[in-house]
Parts: C-alpha cells; structure tokens; sequence
C-alpha cells in the first residue's frame, strides 16, 4: 500500500501564514513532484507529513489512518545524503530497517547496492565515494525502509547538470523495479517533467495548489524528451504558472 492524502491542510508559525487549505493525493505507485517559489512551503509540506509538526487545520492520511502529528510512517531523503561517516555502505543502507526495528536482510541489502551501480564499494565510508555515489547510498537507504512513501526533498540539486541527469535516470530505473510511491520537491521544472507522472505548481505563501498538472509522456523516459517539442511547450506552461 502507500496512498497519501492531505484535505484542506493550512498551516502557520505565528504570523507566518505558510500554507493554505492544501489538497493532494499520492496513489499507490506513483511519482508525484512539488514545484513553486522559493518560501513557498514545499519543505514545510514535508515536515507536516513527517510528523514533525501538527497542520493549524486540515488531515493527513496514509492508506486511510490519520497521520497528523504521527512520525515513523514515511522514509525521507533530504538534499544531503546525511549518511553516518564511521558506517560503510552496507552499514548506511541498513540503518533504514534499524530504526524501523524490522529484520535486517542482507541478501536485500546487497541486491540493492548492485543495481545502484556499487558493486566492490559495500565496505567503504562515505568519505570515498564521490557526490553522486553518495546520493545513490541515501536514495536506496530509503527503499530499504519498510514504509511504503518516499519522500525526497530536492535530493539532486547540489549536483552538476550531467550527474543530475544520470541520478535522475537512475532513480526511475530503480523505482520502476521497486515502484514505492515518491513526492518529490524540486526547483527545477525539466526536473519535475523528466521524472513524474504528476506535478503539483505551489503559488507564493500562503501556498495553495495552484494547478496541477498530468505529465503525459510515457515510461520508460530518455534523455531525447528533454529538448522534444511537447517537453519544452509543458515546461513553458509551468514556467508562466510560476512566474504568474
């Protein structure tokens, strides 16, 4: 399973009016991406569903239970691997279960770094891997966990624009093999368009969604889409929802 809601979420720290009467759906299996300004409360979307803060107003759901205010439900890669530098790859990858408190299992685990592409890197530490191979340790810590919603906060955008693009053919190569349900929280629009299959447009704060958008290009996805007509006239559409 892994269905998400949020119904009419609203949200405020103080005076700060962050988000408004938000709705949105993640279905089983699918990959869903939050775009909108800078300070438009994508990240605080995040720590609603995460448990770390309570919505003013509004429910967040998960296969039908209430999660507001409830931790431990969904798996989160932020922007930094954040991975424990004295752990080794296999190490970093199984923390994921430990905290959950499931069972280890280890053939898994090493399933999982092989189709990362790190085979012979299983024993090293985070210090000798490079940026990308770091990315794909916390992307497939994130499958190892038991809770069936990923969520990914801008997990590419302190890379280059070539190992960009060959992280985000990566990961929809494994998530098209694991099909865990992704929300995705991107500033970049080719971004957004390349990797789902839905895309939420945010307006400035108080964020209500301002347009949601059907992604029509069928899987699995090449580079050439990038610079297609029907790519680059989407991406012009999202461009003026944002600058709107």
């Amino acid at each position: 399973m892994g269905q998400l809601t949020l119904e009419n979420v609203t949200k405020s720290y103080g005076a700060n009016h962050v988000l408004q009467d938000i709705t949105l759906s993640v279905e089983e299996g699918e990959f869903v991406s939050i775009v909108g300004p800078s300070g438009s409360g994508k990240s605080t979307i995040f720590q609603l569903i995460g448990g770390l803060y309570s919505p003013d107003e509004g429910k967040i759901s998960l296969d039908g239970s209430v999660l507001n205010n409830s931790r431990g439900h969904i798996s989160y890669m932020p922007q930094s691997p954040a991975l424990f530098p004295w752990r080794t790859v296999v190490q970093n990858v199984e923390v994921s279960a430990e905290i959950a408190g499931t069972k280890i299992d280890r053939t898994k685990t090493l399933e999982l770094i092989k189709n990362a592409g790190l085979s012979g890197y299983e024993g090293a530490y985070p210090s000798e891997l490079s940026g990308g191979m770091k990315q794909r340790v916390s992307f497939i810590r994130s499958l190892n966990a038991p809770q069936s919603i990923i969520c990914l906060d801008e997990p590419f955008s302190a890379l280059d624009e070539f190992t960009r693009l060959e992280m985000q053919q990566w990961l929809l190569s494994i998530w098209e093999t694991n099909r865990k349900s992704i929300l995705f929280i991107t500033h970049d629009i080719d971004e957004a368009l390349f990797l789902s299959d839905r895309i939420l447009v945010l307006s400035e704060k108080p964020a209500v969604v301002k347009e949601e958008i059907i992604v029509p290009f069928s899987r699995p996805r090449s580079e050439e889409l990038l610079l297609s007509d029907p790519f680059l006239a989407l991406k012009r559409e999202i461009y003026s929802l944002l600058r709107g």
